[in-house]
């Protein structure tokens, strides 16, 4: 008696069927082969996903430890880590560090001359911005030699040159200036001092000097750039006193 049995054969439906299954079975044992690149796993020192493909949803590494979650390292002359992003001026930044707790966001160490640098492609660089902070303490050892596009010195020389100042003898003659372009006495305790530009929204002070601490002497606006100084003695009498002018604009 024979051991071997004719199958029957396969009806279109049992065909169709097992076509279907294989097709399926193809689908989910090769992901990268349709394309999709989630799920696949990474590949050391190669593109992932390859061929120019891009995940559509956030990859997540997620740690729970007393150290760091991940570690990126490069043993050789290279750097460690490129993150680059394409998000707009309203988007979010290619680097996000949020701390939950009430430690530091970061940390950044070096040991050459510089720690970095921040640099912009814009055209107009003076309306680039290196970054803003709502915080307003004191960085501790930060030194900012540039404040509204001006150096220190700049800011020193402007609130020098905003000054104008002097000193008037008794007999009227202007020394020791800086912004006054005459002076002059016009009588007894009375003198005319000329500035080399509009004090109008200045504010003058004038100082007299005297052998008695009652010396005095007071100020009256003359038009745009000149001042009238009156000076008197102790004993609040007219008298020519040497006097010091500043006027700070």
């Amino acid at each position: 008696m024979s051991r071997f049995r004719t199958l029957p054969r396969a009806t279109g439906a049992r065909v169709a069927t097992v076509l279907v299954a294989a097709g399926a079975a193809a689908a989910v044992a090769t992901p990268i082969a349709t394309g999709a690149g989630e799920g696949s796993n990474v590949r050391a020192g190669e593109r992932n996903p390859a061929n120019g493909r891009s995940l559509s949803s956030e990859t997540q590494i997620i740690a729970s430890n007393g150290d760091f979650g991940t570690r990126q390292s490069n043993k050789g002359t290279g750097g460690g880590a490129i993150y680059g992003c394409r998000a707009p001026a309203s988007g979010k930044g290619c680097i996000e560090a949020a701390n939950l707790n009430n430690g530091q966001a970061f940390n950044f160490r070096f040991r050459g001359e510089s720690g970095g640098t921040i640099t912009t492609n814009a055209t107009d660089k003076d309306a680039s911005r290196p970054f803003t902070t709502n915080a307003t303490g004191v960085a501790t050892g930060l030194n900012a030699d540039r404040v509204d596009g001006k150096d220190a010195q700049q800011i020193v020389d402007e609130a020098v040159s905003r000054t104008k100042m002097g000193v008037v003898n008794a007999e009227g003659a202007l020394a020791n200036q800086r912004g006054l372009s005459a002076s002059a006495r016009e009588g007894t305790g009375k003198y005319l001092v000329t500035a080399d530009a509009d004090i109008t929204k200045c504010v003058p002070n004038v100082t007299a000097y005297g052998d008695a601490p009652g010396a005095q002497a007071a100020i009256q606006p003359v038009g745009a750039n000149q001042l009238r100084v009156f000076t008197q003695n102790n004993q609040g009498e007219a008298a020519d006193r040497q006097f010091a002018l500043t006027i700070n604009c």
